[in-house]
């Protein structure tokens, strides 16, 4: 189990200079907390017995412990009073400083931790190809970060700093009780197998119930993320009632795994209390039969009895540390999954793109999910500034043939050239800066209009982003809004239109002065007037540049040089729209269609 943490280095650079002296301060503040109560040995003696001290037979008599036992056996009550009681707040003072230490100390090492480790498990997300966020849900993955990570933060900031300070109490405790008899704390030590073996199955148990309650968190996650951001489609089809039914039967299925884990929990403190009272009773009837037979003094019966009372609540503590370590474990795996994933797209290439020159080549290239062939031997040529069109029914492949260009995805097989050079020999980064986006559906920040003009843009200047802002249009309802360029735009741009959000994707394509432009079906989802506005913008915008339109409405790419037609993965048709009409082919077929109002690309 333990082991599972020690993991963790393999991912953060734990800050051991505060674990050492959170150490430190944890066996000073034990120590000082144990040796207080040896103040109770001459309050004991001297003033409710009046008898003089007695060192057990076990303790070793070295000069100083005899001269000290012999002062104190001289004094008057209240001066032995006075004395104890400083002791006592000196001891407490110290202990007092040390535990603040301690905690500080424990504190940042174990949020220093967590906190490198939420940034890890982020980075690594960011890092990963797209090929995994099919495979992973978004509420799923935002548990990762928030729930798993928050379980291990109580762990690692409370109960292993719980463990080793109750460890250290239980070892200064029995060092006392050891020095006052060591018959009576052997009997003492058989109580506490009976106690931790108990407790390390049922911390078993807990770890296998914690899985599946992390599963629950993360399907509810999922769905809670699922239902607000669909709420347009549930409410149209009055699905309102089977959302909450399948809400609440993953809410009781984690309520029943919760109330499992507290059913279990729950024996943690009463059976370790009743074992721990039982041989407690045993041991103090042991002790005063000790006394009685003038083994030692009854001021050292009382310290053994407060240093034997005084070792339950760390006995319990230990245990109930044990169980929330063996608990929060289960989420440790799920953790380590995110960071142990790959890319599957690997950033191997070390020479900078800076743009086509020549063309673009794909050579027979096939692409899979899973089992899944999507691209079949797909072969393109592309030359540079040439703008071609993408066509095809849903699911032919249009979005994943351009996902290739992006290095979203690796190809089974196949090359893909820029200028005659595999796309492996360029850097990830250097490529997806000479190539600007927009996708179908518009992707805005909850951020102001100007942030998410210039989201990914590095160098630019104010004339440039006057001149994207007024190509692709958008200065003409921006500088309407009140708050102009710094309206925030609201969570996935829902203060705005479709089409304005669509505008604003464009400004920020244009801002990046890319070699190469892919539009992913930016029409589909426009009504006409918005999709004027985009014409108007794009004609300006796609002057000098390699453009790549992926389209379902061929109205839209009836211009550009050339058109590519996509079935099943496989590239049937090519040529200019005129060429393709006079093949009286699938393409002239779809136009036809269209032509007529009827529905084309979904169903041709």
């Amino acid at each position: 189990m333990f082991r599972e943490y020690l993991k963790l280095r393999r991912w953060v650079e734990p800050p051991y200079r505060y674990l050492f002296w959170g150490l430190v301060a944890t066996i000073v503040a034990a120590a000082t907390g144990g040796v207080s109560l040896t103040a109770l040995v001459p309050l004991m003696n001297g003033i409710f017995t009046r008898n003089p001290i007695v060192l057990p037979a076990g303790f070793s008599r070295p000069a100083f412990l005899q001269i000290l036992v012999n002062s104190l056996n001289a004094m008057d009550p209240i001066t032995l009073v006075r004395w104890a009681m400083l002791f006592l707040i000196v001891t407490v003072i110290i202990k007092g400083i040390a535990m603040y230490y301690q905690n500080y100390c424990f504190k940042y090492f174990s949020y220093r931790i967590l906190t490198d480790l939420r940034l890890a498990i982020y980075q690594t997300i960011q890092r990963l190809s797209l090929e995994f966020f099919s495979r992973k849900r978004s509420g799923e993955i935002a548990m990762r970060i928030i729930y798993d990570v928050g379980v291990l933060e109580n762990v690692l900031s409370r109960e292993f700093p719980m463990l080793f300070f109750s460890v250290c109490q239980i070892a200064v405790y029995f060092l006392i009780l050891f020095r006052i008899n060591v018959q009576l704390t052997i009997l003492s030590m058989f109580v506490f197998p009976f106690l931790i073996l108990p407790i390390i199955n049922l911390g078993k148990k807990l770890r296998k119930l914690s899985r599946n309650q992390q599963v629950n968190y993360a399907n509810l996650g999922n769905i809670i993320q699922e239902s607000v951001y669909g709420q347009q489609i549930i409410k149209a089809y009055n699905r309102e009632q089977e959302i909450v039914e399948k809400f609440s039967r993953e809410n009781e299925s984690l309520f029943r795994f919760t109330m499992s884990i507290a059913k279990r929990s729950g024996l943690v403190n009463p059976f370790s209390e009743l074992l721990t009272t039982f041989a407690g009773a045993f041991i103090i009837y042991l002790g005063v039969r000790a006394v009685l037979a003038q083994q030692f003094s009854s001021g050292f019966l009382v310290l053994f009895i407060g240093a034997l009372v005084s070792l339950i609540s760390p006995a319990k503590a230990v245990v109930n540390a044990v169980a929330q370590i063996f608990q929060a474990s289960a989420a440790l795996p799920r953790v380590y999954g995110i960071l142990e994933e790959t890319p599957s797209v690997a950033d191997s290439g070390n020479t900078v793109f800076s743009g086509i020159r020549e063309a673009i080549i794909l050579d027979d290239v096939h692409l899979s999910y899973g089992a899944t062939e999507i691209l079949k031997g797909v072969s393109l040529h592309i030359k540079a500034g040439q703008h071609i069109g993408i066509v095809g029914p849903v699911g032919s492949g249009k979005s994943s043939l351009v996902g290739l260009l992006l290095r979203f995805y690796q190809p089974q097989s196949g090359r893909i050239l820029f200028d005659g050079r595999d796309v492996r020999e360029f850097s990830l980064t250097s490529i997806r800066e000479q190539v600007g986006l927009v996708t179908q559906e518009p992707i805005l920040f909850s951020d102001t209009i100007r942030n998410n003009i210039t989201f990914g843009a590095k160098h630019f200047s104010a004339a440039d982003f006057e001149r994207a802002v007024h190509i692709s249009h958008v200065a003409d309802f921006v500088e309407k809004l009140p708050g102009s360029y710094e309206t925030v735009v609201g969570e996935r741009g829902t203060t705005l239109s479709g089409g304005q959000k669509q505008l604003i994707c464009l400004a920020r394509a244009l801002l990046r002065n890319p070699s190469i432009l892919i539009f992913d079906e930016i029409t589909a989802s426009l009504d006409s007037q918005s999709e004027q506005m985009l014409y108007q913008a794009l004609e300006e915008m796609m002057k000098d540049r390699t453009v790549i339109f992926v389209a379902h409405r061929l109205a839209t790419v009836r211009n550009l040089d050339r058109i590519f037609v996509l079935i099943n993965g496989v590239v049937k048709e090519s040529g200019s729209h005129d060429q393709l009409i006079a093949k009286e082919g699938l393409y002239a077929r779809m136009w036809a269609l269209q032509q007529h109002g009827q529905p084309g690309m979904e169903d041709g």
